[in-house]
């Protein structure tokens, strides 16, 4: 079978106490799989597809346990690189209002970090994939990351691949010059983008409304689909999520859902999961809009990072909403 498609990232490991225990107190933590890059191959694995992680796990335990969890996901990982002695790891802490989540990171130094342009044979990867999946966080992690994107890059476009990008900008990781800098180099490759009015604003320093933020990337970098996301939160516990995409001078507004909240880790990878496998599906940016918005809704009702749902489940809430009458 082809590719559909290739994602290129770190996969990390996710520890949390039992709901709403601290942190600084817990004595048992539950363990699930995350990162971006992975959730978002993981995502269109549960939906049917065919996907592959580049990455590189540590020779050890844990990144074993790592792989065999990918490969519970449905994620080819027959690829991926064991090489040096740590995994990412991101520490979660629930809670409720007013005190708010805790989410601490422990990835210097870790085995995906340390990632370099030859470590993969890149235009044999890529060859006869669908989609090529890279986000803002991954080149964002230190310099060699951003060598093997620009590697990848070049491979996915020489190889036919559509590349998708998220820009998923973290301040925590580069400064707003430091990225603008960097995603102008890439984006006049990018097919789909993905991103928000905050970083649009903080880091392209664009103004407007929402048809002219999406113009403006569409005109800047000549990205075929552009979607803008928007999330808003009723406290912890519940929220709403819609998107909005331009595709050449037509502008989508996808649906609109509200849900309730148990784990709203990972929802935006769910979403743009969702809209890729829309556009895989079918030529019809407002299906794939209206897909990862009711894929984002359902990810934020399901614990972990990964939106384990077939696509009969996103149908059904497309074509009958809401219910809470159960199935028999």
């Amino acid at each position: 079978m082809p590719i559909d498609l290739i994602s290129l990232g770190e996969m990390m490991l996710r520890l949390s106490p039992p709901k709403y225990e601290r942190l600084r107190r817990a004595t048992a933590f539950e363990l699930r799989a995350c990162g971006a890059q992975f959730n978002i191959a993981a995502n269109l694995a549960a939906l049917g597809k065919k996907t592959r992680l580049l990455t590189k796990l540590p020779d050890n335990e844990l990144g074993w346990l790592a792989l065999s969890l990918g490969d519970s996901y449905g994620v080819d990982m027959s690829q991926v690189k064991l090489e040096g002695a740590k995994i990412g790891m991101v520490f979660v802490e629930f809670s409720a209002a007013p005190r708010r989540l805790t989410h601490l990171y422990d990835r210097a130094g870790s085995a995906a970090s340390r990632t370099t342009p030859e470590d993969f044979d890149w235009p044999r990867l890529l060859e006869g994939a669908r989609l090529a999946y890279l986000d803002g966080i991954f080149p964002a992690l230190n310099s060699g990351c951003q060598q093997a994107t620009l590697a990848y890059i070049r491979a996915a476009k020489q190889a036919g691949c559509s590349l998708c990008f998220d820009v998923n900008y973290r301040e925590s990781l580069w400064a707003p010059g430091e990225a603008l800098a960097f995603y102008r180099q890439i984006l006049p490759q990018v097919e789909i983008l993905v991103t928000n009015r905050s970083v649009s604003e903080k880091v392209f320093g664009y103004q407007g409304n929402d048809e002219q933020l999406l113009s403006t990337y569409r005109d800047e970098f000549g990205c075929a689909i552009v979607s803008l996301t928007y999330r808003e939160m009723d406290g912890l516990q519940r929220g709403s999520w819609w998107s909005l995409g331009l595709q050449g001078d037509q502008m989508y507004s996808g649906r609109r859902f509200e849900f309730e909240v148990v784990d709203q880790f990972g929802s935006g990878d769910a979403f743009f999961a969702g809209l890729l496998y829309g556009y895989l599906e079918k030529d019809d940016l407002q299906y794939a809009l209206d897909f990862g918005d009711a894929l984002c809704a359902l990810a934020h009702t399901l614990e972990g990072d990964v939106a384990t749902v077939s696509p009969q489940d996103v149908e059904a809430l497309l074509e009958e909403g809401y219910s809470l009458v159960p199935r028999r």
